[in-house]
């Protein structure tokens, strides 16, 4: 299911800049439906931009998993906050909402390929010292299950800062330096 964005003058319509809120992002916020009862959960996650998907982690059993084979369709939201101004009560964000369904994957060459896709969204540098600490002593790593959610639609909006808000925040910016 589709739906629009009602302020379509805060409409991201560019996919380049949809995938790249996507990339640049750590978190997402993930809606998940059972018989009639709603959960919400955070979770870090990494972006495959080939593969169109999200991909999470989360232990073998548990309240997530339950849900996710209940039904396996999702929603996640993303946000980049940019901060609020005072001055004109006035937000400045983009976020994106997207569906999809997740699929459990249990071939450890692929949770392995995918735990360092999320951590070096997550960090950066040092990705195969964190991949190795992870994977070294850690039972949580042997009860890890590798969630993937193909993404099925997106659609996002923004509210940028106006020219005013941008100068107030340069100046401010000036007096602490």
């Amino acid at each position: 299911m589709s739906y629009h964005v009602s302020r379509v003058e805060r409409e991201i319509k560019d996919e380049n800049e949809l995938k790249s809120i996507l990339e640049r992002g750590k978190y997402g916020v993930i809606g998940l439906a059972r018989n009639n009862e709603p959960y919400v959960v955070t979770l870090n996650y990494g972006y495959d931009k080939d593969e169109n998907a999200l991909f999470f982690h989360c232990g073998k059993e548990g309240q997530k998993i339950d849900f996710i084979k209940s039904n396996p369709q999702a929603c996640v939201t993303i946000i980049e906050d940019d901060g609020f101004n005072s001055e004109s009560c006035e937000h400045s964000y983009k976020s994106i909402v997207l569906r999809g369904k997740i699929q459990l994957i249990n071939n450890p060459d692929e949770v392995d390929r995918r735990i360092r896709l999320m951590i070096s969204q997550l960090e950066k540098k040092n990705t195969e010292h964190f991949l190795a600490k992870l994977r070294t002593g850690n039972k949580s790593y042997d009860n890890l299950q590798m969630l993937k959610l193909t993404i099925e639609s997106i659609s996002g909006k923004a509210r940028q800062k106006s020219a005013a808000e941008k100068k107030a925040v340069s100046r401010l910016q000036n007096v602490t330096d």
